[in-house]
């Protein structure tokens, strides 16, 4: 054998003795201490604990007590706590919700959730519908005992933000007293878009919660049904309330990243409880002449808790 056989085959019994010891450490170490391999649960995300003290903002009207009154309780018992944030304007309500200085609003319909999150590009969404009070047209001068008592050339305020205005419009229109032009978009019309006006009325936009004040200056005014009654003013006391349609339900809504969250499950379910419809429906109560959406009748489940 020459010398470069007697090489190779020396190193191949190194190797040999090399693998054999390693192996030998490896089974000795292993009888003392157990290998332990992952399970799923060490790759699985810290849970989230959500908070349960909510801010809620609102404006002067009935609806933060509607929360109060009749949401609240229930959520207490879910363990929820709830401050009401107050706002005298249309407007602030939907900037803190979108800056987070607030958890969910309370007191805009569709119409005015919609048209204001796209003009100002905010991530809103409303969650569930409320019981509603409806816009009327109010006057504090007694010889107007209904609308056929009008006077030639009579003044009216209005609310000065689109979607209010437009609906301002239709409820009067509704009421016989004006017409609008029957091919536009009538939850964009504008007083250019009166076709009829046989009173010669003089329309004045003024900011809705400037409505009620606005009777000591005008004959008449168009007023958002919960200014109406923040300001003392009863829907009996109204020449004419107008019959809601969908879009001018008032919702609940929440910043569109919290849809999921579990605050948001609970106040559905909540709306749609006996517990809520009770209060809501007593002929006694304040909220009993609040028109109620199509879904108030629809039965709670499990799932909009996301829970079994």
């Amino acid at each position: 054998m020459n010398t470069k056989n007697v090489n190779i085959c020396l190193a191949i019994l190194l190797l040999l003795i090399i693998l054999s010891a390693a192996l030998f450490l490896f089974l000795a170490h292993s009888e003392n201490e157990m290998v332990v391999l992952p399970v799923v649960a060490d790759y699985e995300l810290p849970a989230i604990v959500e908070r349960k003290d909510l801010k809620v903002g609102v404006v002067p009207g009935p609806y933060g007590d509607m929360f109060m009154e009749a949401i609240m309780p229930s959520l207490e018992k879910m363990g929820y706590t709830a401050t009401l944030v107050h706002f005298d304007d249309f407007v602030s309500p939907n900037f803190a919700l979108a800056q987070g200085e607030i958890d969910l609003n309370i007191f805009q319909h569709y119409t005015y959730l919609n048209n204001f999150k796209f003009e100002n590009d905010l991530a809103l969404s409303a969650i569930t519908e409320i019981p509603t009070i409806s816009m009327g047209v109010y006057t504090n001068n007694l010889k107007y005992r209904s609308v056929d008592d009008l006077d030639i050339g009579v003044t009216v305020s209005i609310p000065a933000d689109s979607s209010n205005l437009a609906r301002a419009l239709m409820v009067l229109e509704a009421a016989g007293i004006i017409n609008l032009n029957p091919f536009i978009d009538r939850s964009k019309a504008t007083i250019a878009d009166i076709i009829s006006n046989p009173l010669d009325i003089q329309f004045v936009p003024i900011e809705a919660h400037n409505l009620v004040n606005s009777l000591r200056t005008y004959d008449l005014s168009v007023i958002n049904g919960n200014f109406a009654l923040s300001g003392g003013l009863r829907p009996s006391e109204a020449l004419y309330n107008e019959m809601l349609a969908k879009d001018y339900i008032n919702v609940i809504a929440v910043r569109t990243e919290d849809l999921n969250k579990q605050f948001v499950r609970d106040i559905i379910y909540v709306i749609h409880t006996h517990n809520f419809r009770d209060i809501i429906v007593n002929p006694t109560g304040k909220y009993a002449d609040f028109q109620r959406p199509r879904s108030f009748y629809d039965r709670p489940f499990a799932g909009w808790r996301g829970r079994p």
